[in-house]
């Protein structure tokens, strides 16, 4: 195997990485086949000749590493250069894909219990991953399966990464096999609680202990968008002004929707800014491509508005705000004001070149 085959090989987990940021960039996942083959027509085999047994397929060899590895740089390139041509901080998105942009997600953690057959599963759904203190931390925990009858949960607890219980209660089930999660500790008891913490659901089931164990982040409050400006025009953007109220001086990250009065996903926005307490007015920009791609001139709806900490050293980790339900509206204008400007990856190229010469020569 050449060199070069070598060296692309060896770029594959840096691919890997790459897929995945752009399956967040453009929406579409990386596994997805619609971008190399389009729908088509089924065509039925013809019939054998009567008294003749059809012809078994033969089975298709499955690709060999080398094939593997062009086919995921395709896959890469076509994805690139379909979410290349618009800036990362102002990208066209639909309805579909508006969960993928929605920061501080949780995936529920389920136990499952077994006895002689019969089975049952305890799952924790946390609202999110990252709280605030001083806010309470909120979930549901269910009881399921088809032995969930003796699958018994009597308290919530709150532990540190040791283990050492620093908050509980009991719970009682609000409906058939569903327990809502609300813990509001006092200020003084949460004052003092680390950043990584632990919601832990005990029970019993059949007389085994039971416990689902789900992990989150107490973070400091960070701070979230305090009031949307009227918007404008400036060259090839549009501009919409935003004041924060932060708790310190740091570097932020702002991320919003822009929706149609109508409520159809337009555009998310990204934008990152060195805020404080006495400078914390910034400007979002969404660029004419991107607006025109959806085909909106406005008016529009600014929604979805969550402010995020950044880490300030090596081993931080981003703080989460909380998102905003209110939504801002916002003035559009004619893309006639636009300047014609068109938006440009100086690497684009570069990178397209270096992708498509991989999948084709491996």
């Amino acid at each position: 195997m050449s060199g070069w085959k070598m060296a692309s090989i060896a770029v594959v987990a840096v691919l890997g990485g790459s897929v995945l940021g752009l399956y967040w960039v453009t929406g579409t996942p990386p596994d997805d086949q619609g971008t190399h083959a389009g729908n088509r027509e089924t065509v039925p085999a013809p019939e054998p000749p009567t008294g003749q047994q059809a012809a078994e397929p033969a089975e298709a060899e499955p690709p060999g590493p080398e094939r593997q590895i062009a086919n995921e740089f395709a896959r890469v390139a076509d994805a690139y250069e379909a979410g290349s041509q618009y800036p990362a901080y102002s990208f066209p998105i639909s309805e579909e894909h508006l969960q993928d942009y929605a920061y501080n997600q949780y995936s529920p953690v389920v136990t499952p219990v077994s006895d002689g057959g019969d089975t049952a599963r305890l799952s924790v759904e946390l609202e999110q991953l990252h709280f605030e203190k001083g806010n309470p931390i909120l979930g549901t925990a269910t009881v399921s399966g088809d032995a969930a009858a003796d699958l018994t949960v009597n308290e919530v607890s709150v532990r540190d990464p040791a283990g050492q219980s620093l908050y509980r209660q009991s719970l009682e089930a609000e409906s058939d096999g569903e327990y809502e999660l609300v813990i509001r500790p006092s200020g003084s008891e949460a004052s003092e609680w680390p950043v990584e913490l632990m919601v832990m659901v005990s029970g019993s089931f059949r007389g085994q202990d039971v416990d689902a164990v789900a992990p989150l982040r107490y973070n400091d409050p960070v701070g979230e968008v305090a009031s949307v400006g009227d918007a404008r025009v400036e060259g090839a953007h549009l501009i919409i002004p935003v004041e924060v109220d932060v708790d310190g001086e740091g570097d932020y990250a702002i991320s919003g929707n822009l929706y149609s009065r109508d409520g159809e996903p337009l555009i998310h926005i990204e934008h990152e800014a060195r805020l404080s307490g006495f400078d914390n007015g910034t400007k979002l920009r969404i660029h004419r491509q991107a607006l025109e791609a959806k085909g909106n001139e406005g008016p529009y709806e600014l929604g979805d508005l969550r402010l995020r900490k950044l880490p300030a050293h090596p081993g931080d980790r981003t703080s989460y705000g909380p998102r905003l339900e209110k939504r801002f509206n916002v003035e559009g204008a004619s893309f006639d004001e636009y300047s014609d400007t068109t938006y440009e990856d100086p690497m684009r190229e570069a990178r397209l070149e270096f992708l498509r010469k991989a999948a084709e020569e491996l």
